[in-house]
């Protein structure tokens, strides 16, 4: 097989990047599941750089919560996994976004942050935060008010 070297498991990998690039690229999938796979398949290339790059090792993923936030990061890579808490009757969703993006949304998380050090509740629209400082909806309209 193409590729394989039977230490490292890379036939298996190329194998689970075909299938999430599938899911990435098929509209019947939903939004979440969508950027689900292509999060994924940025670790994955992250992880396989890291590799090829002996003197580094493998990257950390970092994660922290903040309110209904969850990130998820690969600190080398400039990319991000923002995981919204929408209850536990509702799934949550996620959305990968890069540095830029981050730095933009940093005026929602501060206003969070403040809400949170005072203990109060969390009172922000969070659809219209995304709109208002990136210009778009990265989750597609399934995002409801808060």
């Amino acid at each position: 097989m193409r590729g394989f070297r039977e230490d490292d498991g890379s036939a298996d990998l190329d194998d689970v990047t075909r299938r999430l690039r599938a899911i990435r690229d098929d509209p019947e999938k939903s939004t979440t599941l969508r950027e689900l796979a292509q999060y994924q398949l940025e670790r994955i290339a992250a992880l396989r750089a890291a590799r090829q790059d002996a003197g580094h090792g493998t990257p950390a993923v970092v994660v922290d919560r903040l309110g209904p936030f969850r990130f998820s990061a690969i600190p080398a890579t400039g990319i991000a996994g923002i995981e919204i808490d929408r209850g536990s009757a509702l799934a949550p969703l996620v959305v990968v976004v890069g540095a830029e993006e981050i730095r933009r949304l940093m005026p929602l998380f501060q206003h969070v942050r403040e809400q949170l050090a005072h203990g109060g509740p969390i009172r922000v629209d969070i659809r219209e935060a995304f709109l208002e400082l990136l210009g778009h909806d990265p989750f597609g309209g399934q995002l409801d008010e808060r």
